[in-house]
């Protein structure tokens, strides 16, 4: 698994992603990035046209303010997401309430305040990589993926399926960045026309007002600067290989 990050301008998310994930497979498949095209699958995701000679490649992209991530990984077996998020100030009770599950919002209120506000990233870029690997929109990410942050980070429900089997979540940290990242894959991959019913037939629940845009997650003011090159992907780059026993990978 190859995962790769950019610190530069605010600019918008789809070309930085895409420039992004042409630098990731350029260099893992030794191309020139310009020459390489890409185009959303049927499902919204990020993928390799076909008829370039490349190997087949699992592809997943996130942006937040002046970061942009990227994963590649070899294969069509794997699902993979990867989302990144930074949040100025803490979350408000009607984004916790459409956000998360019960269990989810019973977990953060365990926790110490100080840690609530980053254990609420870690949730929401998990539910969101889990629904980039799935292709499924935000919103039902927000119903029918529940998380769980002990032990470790883990999927314990997608939809009505309260045993879902081969996902491993990967927090990940950027060198020097407030950001919260965190990296989806599920082996096997599952199927997605034979995907578990939503759990409820109304789609998403919602708070009694209904969220506002300023309670969504929004790329908050970033102390950190990054030197800028033409290289869209100079600023970093890690293998990531997890396991079920993985830790917290720390690039």
């Amino acid at each position: 698994m190859d995962v790769w990050w950019h610190v530069g301008p605010d600019a918008p998310g789809r070309g930085r992603g895409r420039a992004l994930l042409r630098h990731a497979v350029a260099a893992r498949c030794h191309r020139e990035a310009g020459t390489l095209r890409l185009a959303p699958d049927h499902r919204g995701r990020p993928s390799l046209l076909p008829g370039q000679g490349l190997p087949p490649l699992r592809l997943t992209a996130a942006h937040c303010g002046p970061v942009t991530v990227a994963g590649v990984v070899r294969g069509t077996d794997l699902a993979v997401g990867i989302d990144v998020e930074f949040l100025s100030r803490p979350p408000s009770p009607a984004l916790l309430l459409q956000a998360l599950g019960p269990a989810e919002r019973a977990g953060l209120e365990a926790r110490p305040a100080p840690d609530r506000h980053a254990a609420f990233l870690a949730l929401w870029t998990a539910k969101e990589a889990v629904a980039k690997a799935l292709g499924w929109p935000l919103l039902r990410a927000l119903v029918d993926v529940e998380i769980a942050l002990r032990p470790r980070p883990a999927v314990v429900r997608l939809g009505r399926d309260r045993a879902p089997r081969g996902w491993h979540l990967v927090p990940l940290r950027l060198p020097g960045l407030p950001h919260t990242v965190t990296l989806a894959l599920c082996h096997p991959h599952p199927d997605p026309e034979r995907e578990t019913p939503w759990t409820s037939p109304a789609g998403p629940h919602s708070s009694p007002g209904g969220p506002v845009a300023s309670d969504w997650p929004s790329p908050g003011p970033s102390t950190t600067t990054a030197p800028r090159s033409s290289s869209p992907a100079a600023t970093g780059h890690t293998d990531t290989r997890p396991s079920p026993g993985s830790t917290p990978a720390t690039t």
